[in-house]
């Protein structure tokens, strides 16, 4: 190839405008740039002139690579940008949606009293979960889940605001007053005692019973049938104290605040233990073990475990 020629080729490689199999001649005589035509075997141009035109096309062929390179780069930055935004997006989302709720927990041991946005007042046992919706509660909603635990609600008077305890599967509804719920870990089973004013108390799919003071219901969630009876209120809230005097009291009552101290009930199917009335003083500093074993003694009876149950007879 004559050296007009090659030049012709140079310059076009250059400008950019050289057709694939020029670049690729042209790129091969660069790799074996010895002062050779690798093509014919003989010397093509001087010294001097290799020298420039190998300077120059170094220049090309190095530009051509980091923009290749860049290019690269570019692609890889970007499919990087788009999974960096999809990470920052769910993660958004996410803080978004746990950012839906409140959630107040109390710890064992631990009592917690809550004044909500609607200046309604919670008062948690231990080892309670609550949650409620942050931006909307008081103003188009209130809505709380009790998750887990018992709680105390003094919930405030609104007439177009209805006051809702969601507690899987029962739903409580009020206006205003004030009532106990207790979801119990070890059966599931749900409890609402109505300590003033009045609740509604439903599943998903019908209504259980309408409360008014000194009313309960224990819910069990795996017949689901609901159980109504009379209760002290003082006795159904006794978990807010340490100390319960007990004057007279009936076996239910008996039952209420020992399940209410030691999360376990007093159940029987004797008459003569449903029938007696019950005077003693329960302390939570004094363990379920020696109370069982100081109404025994009173009473003559007996107790045993039965499906987490301690039975009386």
């Amino acid at each position: 190839m004559s050296l007009k020629k090659q030049q012709e080729l140079l310059r076009k490689y250059l400008k950019g405008t050289a057709t694939p199999e020029e670049k690729v001649w042209v790129e091969k005589w660069y790799d074996s740039f010895d002062n050779i035509d690798p093509f014919h075997g003989k010397k093509s141009i001087s010294l001097e002139e290799g020298e420039l035109m190998q300077s120059a096309i170094l220049k090309r062929i190095k530009r051509g690579k980091v923009i290749q390179l860049w290019k690269a780069v570019g692609s890889v930055a970007a499919v990087l940008m788009m999974v960096l935004f999809g990470a920052w997006a769910f993660y958004q989302q996410q803080k978004k949606v746990s950012n839906l709720y409140s959630y107040v927990k109390s710890e064992k041991g631990q009592h917690l009293k809550v004044l909500l946005p609607d200046s309604s007042i919670l008062l948690l046992n231990e080892l309670t979960t609550i949650k409620y919706a942050q931006n909307s509660f008081g103003k188009t909603t209130r809505e709380i889940w009790l998750e887990k635990g018992e709680a105390y609600f003094d919930v405030k008077h609104s007439v177009h605001l209805p006051f809702v305890v969601h507690t899987s599967p029962l739903k409580t509804k009020v206006l205003g007053t004030a009532f106990n719920i207790k979801k119990s870990d070890k059966h599931g089973d749900v409890q609402v005692s109505v300590i003033r004013g009045k609740v509604q108390v439903s599943t998903s799919s019908s209504p259980i019973a309408l409360l008014t003071k000194g009313k309960q219901v224990n819910y069990d969630t795996l017949t689901k049938r609901p159980a109504l009876s009379d209760i002290n209120p003082d006795y159904a809230t006794a978990w807010k104290r340490s100390r319960v005097d007990l004057d007279g009291a009936s076996f239910n009552e008996l039952s209420e605040v020992f399940y209410s101290f030691y999360n376990t009930r007093l159940t029987t199917r004797e008459a003569k233990v449903k029938n007696n009335s019950y005077t003693l003083t329960l302390d939570k500093k004094v363990s379920g073990e020696t109370v069982l074993q100081i109404i025994a003694a009173t009473h003559q009876l007996k107790y045993k475990i039965e499906n987490e149950d301690i039975v009386l007879y």
